[in-house]
C-alpha cells in the first residue's frame, strides 16, 4: 500500500511541476516569471477550493477540517522548508507548485472517506 501511494504522489508531481517547467520554463525570463505567476496562483486557488470544500462538508469531522487548514496555512513554510532557493530567495518553483500538490494529495487521504469530491487535478 505504501509502495502504492508513493508511486501515486510522484507521479502527480512528476506530472504537474514537469507540466509547468516545461510551459513556463521556455520563452523569455520575463514571459517565464509571469507564467509561474499564474501557475502557482492557479495552484493556490485551487489549493484554496479545496480547503472551503473541506470545511463546507458536513460529513468532515471538525478535527479533519482542523488538519487540512493547518496544512493549507503551511504551505508556505513547508516550500520555504523544502525546496531549494532561487536568486532572489524564494522556494523554487516547480518545487512550491509541487508542495501544493502535496496539500491536495493530504486533502484527498483526509477527506476522500467523507464524500469530499476529489480536486487533486482540478
Amino acid at each position: 500500500m505504501m509502495r502504492k501511494y508513493i508511486f501515486t504522489v510522484v507521479i502527480a508531481l512528476a506530472g504537474s511541476s514537469a507540466l509547468a517547467a516545461h510551459t513556463c520554463d521556455t520563452g523569455p525570463k520575463r514571459q517565464q516569471n509571469d507564467c509561474w505567476s499564474k501557475v502557482i496562483g492557479n495552484e493556490q486557488q485551487a489549493a484554496d477550493d479545496y480547503a472551503a470544500a473541506v470545511q463546507a462538508s458536513k460529513k468532515v469531522p471538525a478535527s479533519v477540517k482542523r488538519k487540512v487548514d493547518a496544512k493549507r496555512k503551511a504551505i508556505s513554510a513547508e516550500a520555504d522548508r523544502q525546496c531549494q532557493k532561487d536568486k532572489l530567495g524564494y522556494p523554487e518553483n516547480a518545487c512550491y507548485v509541487g508542495v501544493i500538490q502535496q496539500f491536495k494529495d493530504f486533502t484527498y487521504e483526509e477527506t476522500a472517506k467523507y464524500g469530499v469530491a476529489d480536486m487533486r487535478l482540478d
